[in-house]
């Protein structure tokens, strides 16, 4: 006499619940990870700028960002000086480890080509 065998009866529900949360997870972190600035600002105490204003970021490596979009320099001085035209206001966050040639290089051709005001991206607290 042959006997059948009970197939264990294996629910899938817990599972895609798990699998749904993380990738929840996954994409809110996502997006709030968009709009942060990547470098370590040097310290100090500087004035809060209103609204949005139009980020420059340079990163230890050299490379540059714009609003979060990598650019060459040349983007980056045809992107500043739309920003301005526009209204907006421009903050340069160079992280602590670039050079500050290469910053006052930046800085200079930013107002050879028109704009005047630009701002330094400072982390909160005391310069040492």
């Amino acid at each position: 006499m042959s006997r059948k065998r009970l197939q264990p009866d294996l629910d899938l529900t817990p599972l895609i619940d798990v699998l749904f949360m993380l990738i929840l997870f996954f994409v809110l972190t996502a997006s709030l990870l968009q709009g942060q600035i990547s470098v370590r600002l040097p310290q100090g105490q500087g004035t809060p700028i209103g609204g949005k204003p139009a980020v420059i970021e340079i990163l230890p490596d050299g490379r540059i960002r714009f609003d979060g979009a990598w650019v060459s320099r040349e983007e980056t001085i045809a992107l500043a000086v739309k920003a301005d035209k526009a209204g907006r206001e421009l903050v340069l966050a160079a992280d602590r480890k670039v050079p500050y040639g290469n910053v006052a290089s930046l800085l200079e051709t930013l107002r050879r080509s028109g704009i005047q005001d630009v701002g330094l991206g400072l982390e909160g607290g005391k310069a040492p």
